[in-house]
């Protein structure tokens, strides 16, 4: 008998990702990770042929095995690994035999990379500023080693911390220690290792030229003072000065054509990631997707991705083709765009009603991808690519209906590879949503989705959440979502949308929002609401309650500041004063210089704070906030605390331990599990009382 889904199903999910298709085509390698009962998580790496015929197990030591790369000759895996001396390299011979440590750095290394000769593999390793390589000593015990590593970031955790520059901290791994990510060259045969790169600022995603003489890497090598202001450098593989070949737009990615000839990398502007190419030795750009109006990046909104990694453009082995993630309309695609002039319509090669968020091309014809659907969180699959099932890609106006086109879903050459969650799912109810359009202010066209509850009745009315995605450029989309699930279980009738400022809807659609936060969004939203109830019977207009997270938990607190309309609601990770977030978010000013379009006087600052507007709220309140939060901190939320409560209003903090902002995707499991709960008990304990039966609670499913 199948049954509804609940929090703990946490412990029950896998969530496959980031498959790497061997140089020959044949096998892809790809990362499983699971929940475990010591509160944490576990990932290992499988290989399976790109025909599902065969699938192995690769590592079981350690508790994270990540980054697998292939050699040249696909005769080893390197990856990295915590199970031993922290994360290291390691290497493992596919002709059997045990992995082999490559690396003791005492900081760890990531972003590695073979090179062309299969003899070093370069990473990024954490230096201090004028020092050399931190290693451990060569004959020291994994348990002297762990014991040197807990002192030393118990020194760091307790003493003082001074910083001269803006941006010092990161949500999710704290405040900056004194290094900075230089690259390293590991000679295999010697063990021996050369620091490439000295006195960078920070250096991101190295990839090598197909000669082996120079590396290509990402950086804001200038100015410290700058958040996102990637430029693009290469340095010779033998080290010595870094070389600046683009400085125009924030850029990241790049990538080396087959031939050597260009290099291809994603440029920033106006909230789209956009494909563009250089000459290697620098020279003029180009952008290849003036014609794509969408982020190529995959900006799908859901609490099923335990681990994401930035994908940099991938290239045909003839270097005429290029191929990227994107975000088109709640579906993520991969699509391809041609280096050849005077060809340049981009052409989908995968998509359909899915979330693709990672895929591995071979060059020829085969692309190992992992994605997710409404009703599956996450697989692996192999596809050939089929020149007679792709469509073009057509850009839509905001005021324009949705089309129906055609998009290439579940081509007949795409197998399957991995058998993640199926037992699970096979137990549970799953409900698949139900897509709408409807129209918003300035006749734009905006997407929106309904779950019905589980066990849906047609002859009876259900309490409604609606739920509001962060961002605010994130999106909705073809994806599972556990929260979601997790309501609809309990009989609410789920409602979410994509108001204007999401991503997948064209540029124009994207930036709509800048300065006009609580503006035409909120419309966006409540006009969403308003049709859906409207088309549909079951839906109770007097039973809705409101949740949302980052951006959602701003729109949350304006919404409840400015209508009294829900029966409770559920901030997360919230803005309530734009004043004090400019000075404390790890991200901020320049989210919010860019949001505001530059306008961040005070008093514009103060318009848009909800905390401006908190004595008109007098809906039930439960404020969600995860303590180590840098990115949206917890004062935002004890400010808006503190005045409803001082005032005698109704709200309530819920605070989390040991979680950053994004807990809601990759926090302890104890703690995701947690924070589930405290909104459903929530919820549920302010739901107005008639017709409260329909509702299923962990007693009665």
């Amino acid at each position: 008998m199948l049954r509804t889904t609940v929090p703990e199903d946490i412990y029950k999910f896998e969530w496959p990702s980031n498959p790497v298709i061997s140089p020959n085509g044949q096998q892809v390698v790809y990362e499983r990770t699971i929940a475990v009962k010591e509160n944490n998580y576990e990932t290992h790496l499988y290989l399976s042929d790109v025909e599902g015929k065969t699938r192995r197990v690769l590592t079981s030591s350690g508790t994270r095995n990540v980054n697998p790369i292939w050699s040249p000759d696909g005769k080893t895996i390197a990856f990295i690994s915590n199970r031993a001396y922290g994360m290291q390299a390691w290497l493992l011979s596919l002709d059997g035999g045990e992995a082999q440590c490559l690396t003791k750095f005492r900081q760890g290394i990531s972003s590695i990379v073979w090179a062309p000769d299969g003899k070093t593999i370069y990473g990024l390793v954490p230096v201090v500023e004028h020092s050399e390589l931190e290693t451990f000593h060569e004959n020291a015990t994994i348990h002297e080693a762990n014991s040197e590593k807990e002192q030393e970031d118990k020194l760091w955790r307790d003493g003082a911390k001074r910083y001269h520059h803006l941006y010092y901290k990161n949500d999710g791994t704290g405040f900056h220690k004194p290094y900075k990510r230089q690259i390293v060259a590991i000679h295999i045969d010697t063990g021996t290792f050369v620091l490439i790169t000295k006195g960078i600022n920070e250096v991101h995603q190295p990839d090598v030229s197909p000669d082996g003489k120079y590396i290509v890497f990402s950086s804001n090598a200038e100015n410290e003072n700058v958040l996102f202001g990637g430029k693009v450098y290469r340095v010779s593989s033998s080290g010595g000065d870094a070389e600046l070949l683009y400085s125009d737009t924030e850029a990241s990615s790049p990538s080396y054509s087959p031939d050597g000839k260009w290099i291809a990398f994603f440029g920033n502007h106006a909230e789209q990631k956009e494909l563009l190419v250089i000459p290697s030795e620098g020279g003029d750009v180009r952008c290849l997707s003036k014609k794509y109006q969408d982020t190529l990046l995959d900006m799908t909104f859901t609490d099923m991705r335990n681990l994401r990694y930035a994908l940099r453009p991938q290239w045909s082995n003839n270097s005429r083709y290029i191929y990227a993630l994107s975000t088109h309309e709640g579906r993520n695609e991969i699509v391809r765009f041609s280096n050849v002039k005077n060809d340049d319509q981009p052409v989908i090669i995968a998509g359909g009603d899915r979330a693709i968020f990672h895929f591995s091309f071979d060059g020829e014809e085969t692309i190992s991808i992992a994605y997710s659907t409404v009703k599956h969180p996450g697989k692996i699959s192999a596809i050939r690519i089929d020149e007679t099932n792709t469509a073009d890609c057509n850009y839509r106006y905001p005021t324009e209906a949705f089309p129906q086109l055609h998009v290439p879903i579940f081509p007949e050459t795409e197998v399957r590879l991995d058998d993640c969650n199926d037992k699970l799912l096979s137990e549970l109810i799953v409900v698949e949503p139900e897509v709408f359009s409807y129209k918003s202010v300035d006749n734009w066209y905006m997407q929106g989705f309904i779950l019905k509850p589980a066990n849906f009745d047609p002859e009876k009315k259900y309490p409604i959440l609606l739920d509001i995605h962060g961002g605010p450029h994130s999106a909705y989309g073809f994806t599972y979502f556990h929260q979601l699930q997790l309501f609809a279980a309990r009989g609410y009738a789920v409602i979410y949308t994509n108001p204007r400022g999401s991503s997948g809807f064209g540029v124009d659609f994207t930036n709509a929002v800048h300065g006009d936060y609580g503006g035409k969004d909120m419309n966006d939203i409540l006009n969403g609401l308003d049709f859906a109830l409207q088309k549909n019977q079951y839906l109770d207009k007097n039973r809705v309650a409101v949740n949302g997270i980052s951006y959602g938990g701003f729109m949350v607190n304006w919404l409840i500041s400015h209508t009294d309309r829900f029966f409770a609601a559920v901030s997360e990770g919230c803005i309530s004063n734009w004043i004090s977030m400019y000075g404390t978010s790890d991200i901020a000013p320049y989210f919010i210089d860019q949001e505001f379009l530059g306008k961040t006087d005070l008093e514009n600052l103060w318009k848009f704070s909800p905390l401006a507007y908190v004595d008109n709220v007098k809906t039930p309140l439960l404020l969600l906030h995860n303590e180590d939060d840098l990115r949206c901190p917890i004062e935002q939320a004890e400010q808006f605390y503190s005045h409803i409560k001082r005032r005698g209003g109704e709200v309530e903090l819920v605070r989390i331990p040991q979680s950053s902002h994004g807990l809601l995707q990759y926090g302890k499991p104890e703690l995701r599990i947690a924070r589930l709960n405290s909104m459903l008990d929530f919820i549920n304990r302010h739901l107005p009382k008639e017709n409260f039966s329909n509702l299923i609670t962990t007693e009665n499913q």
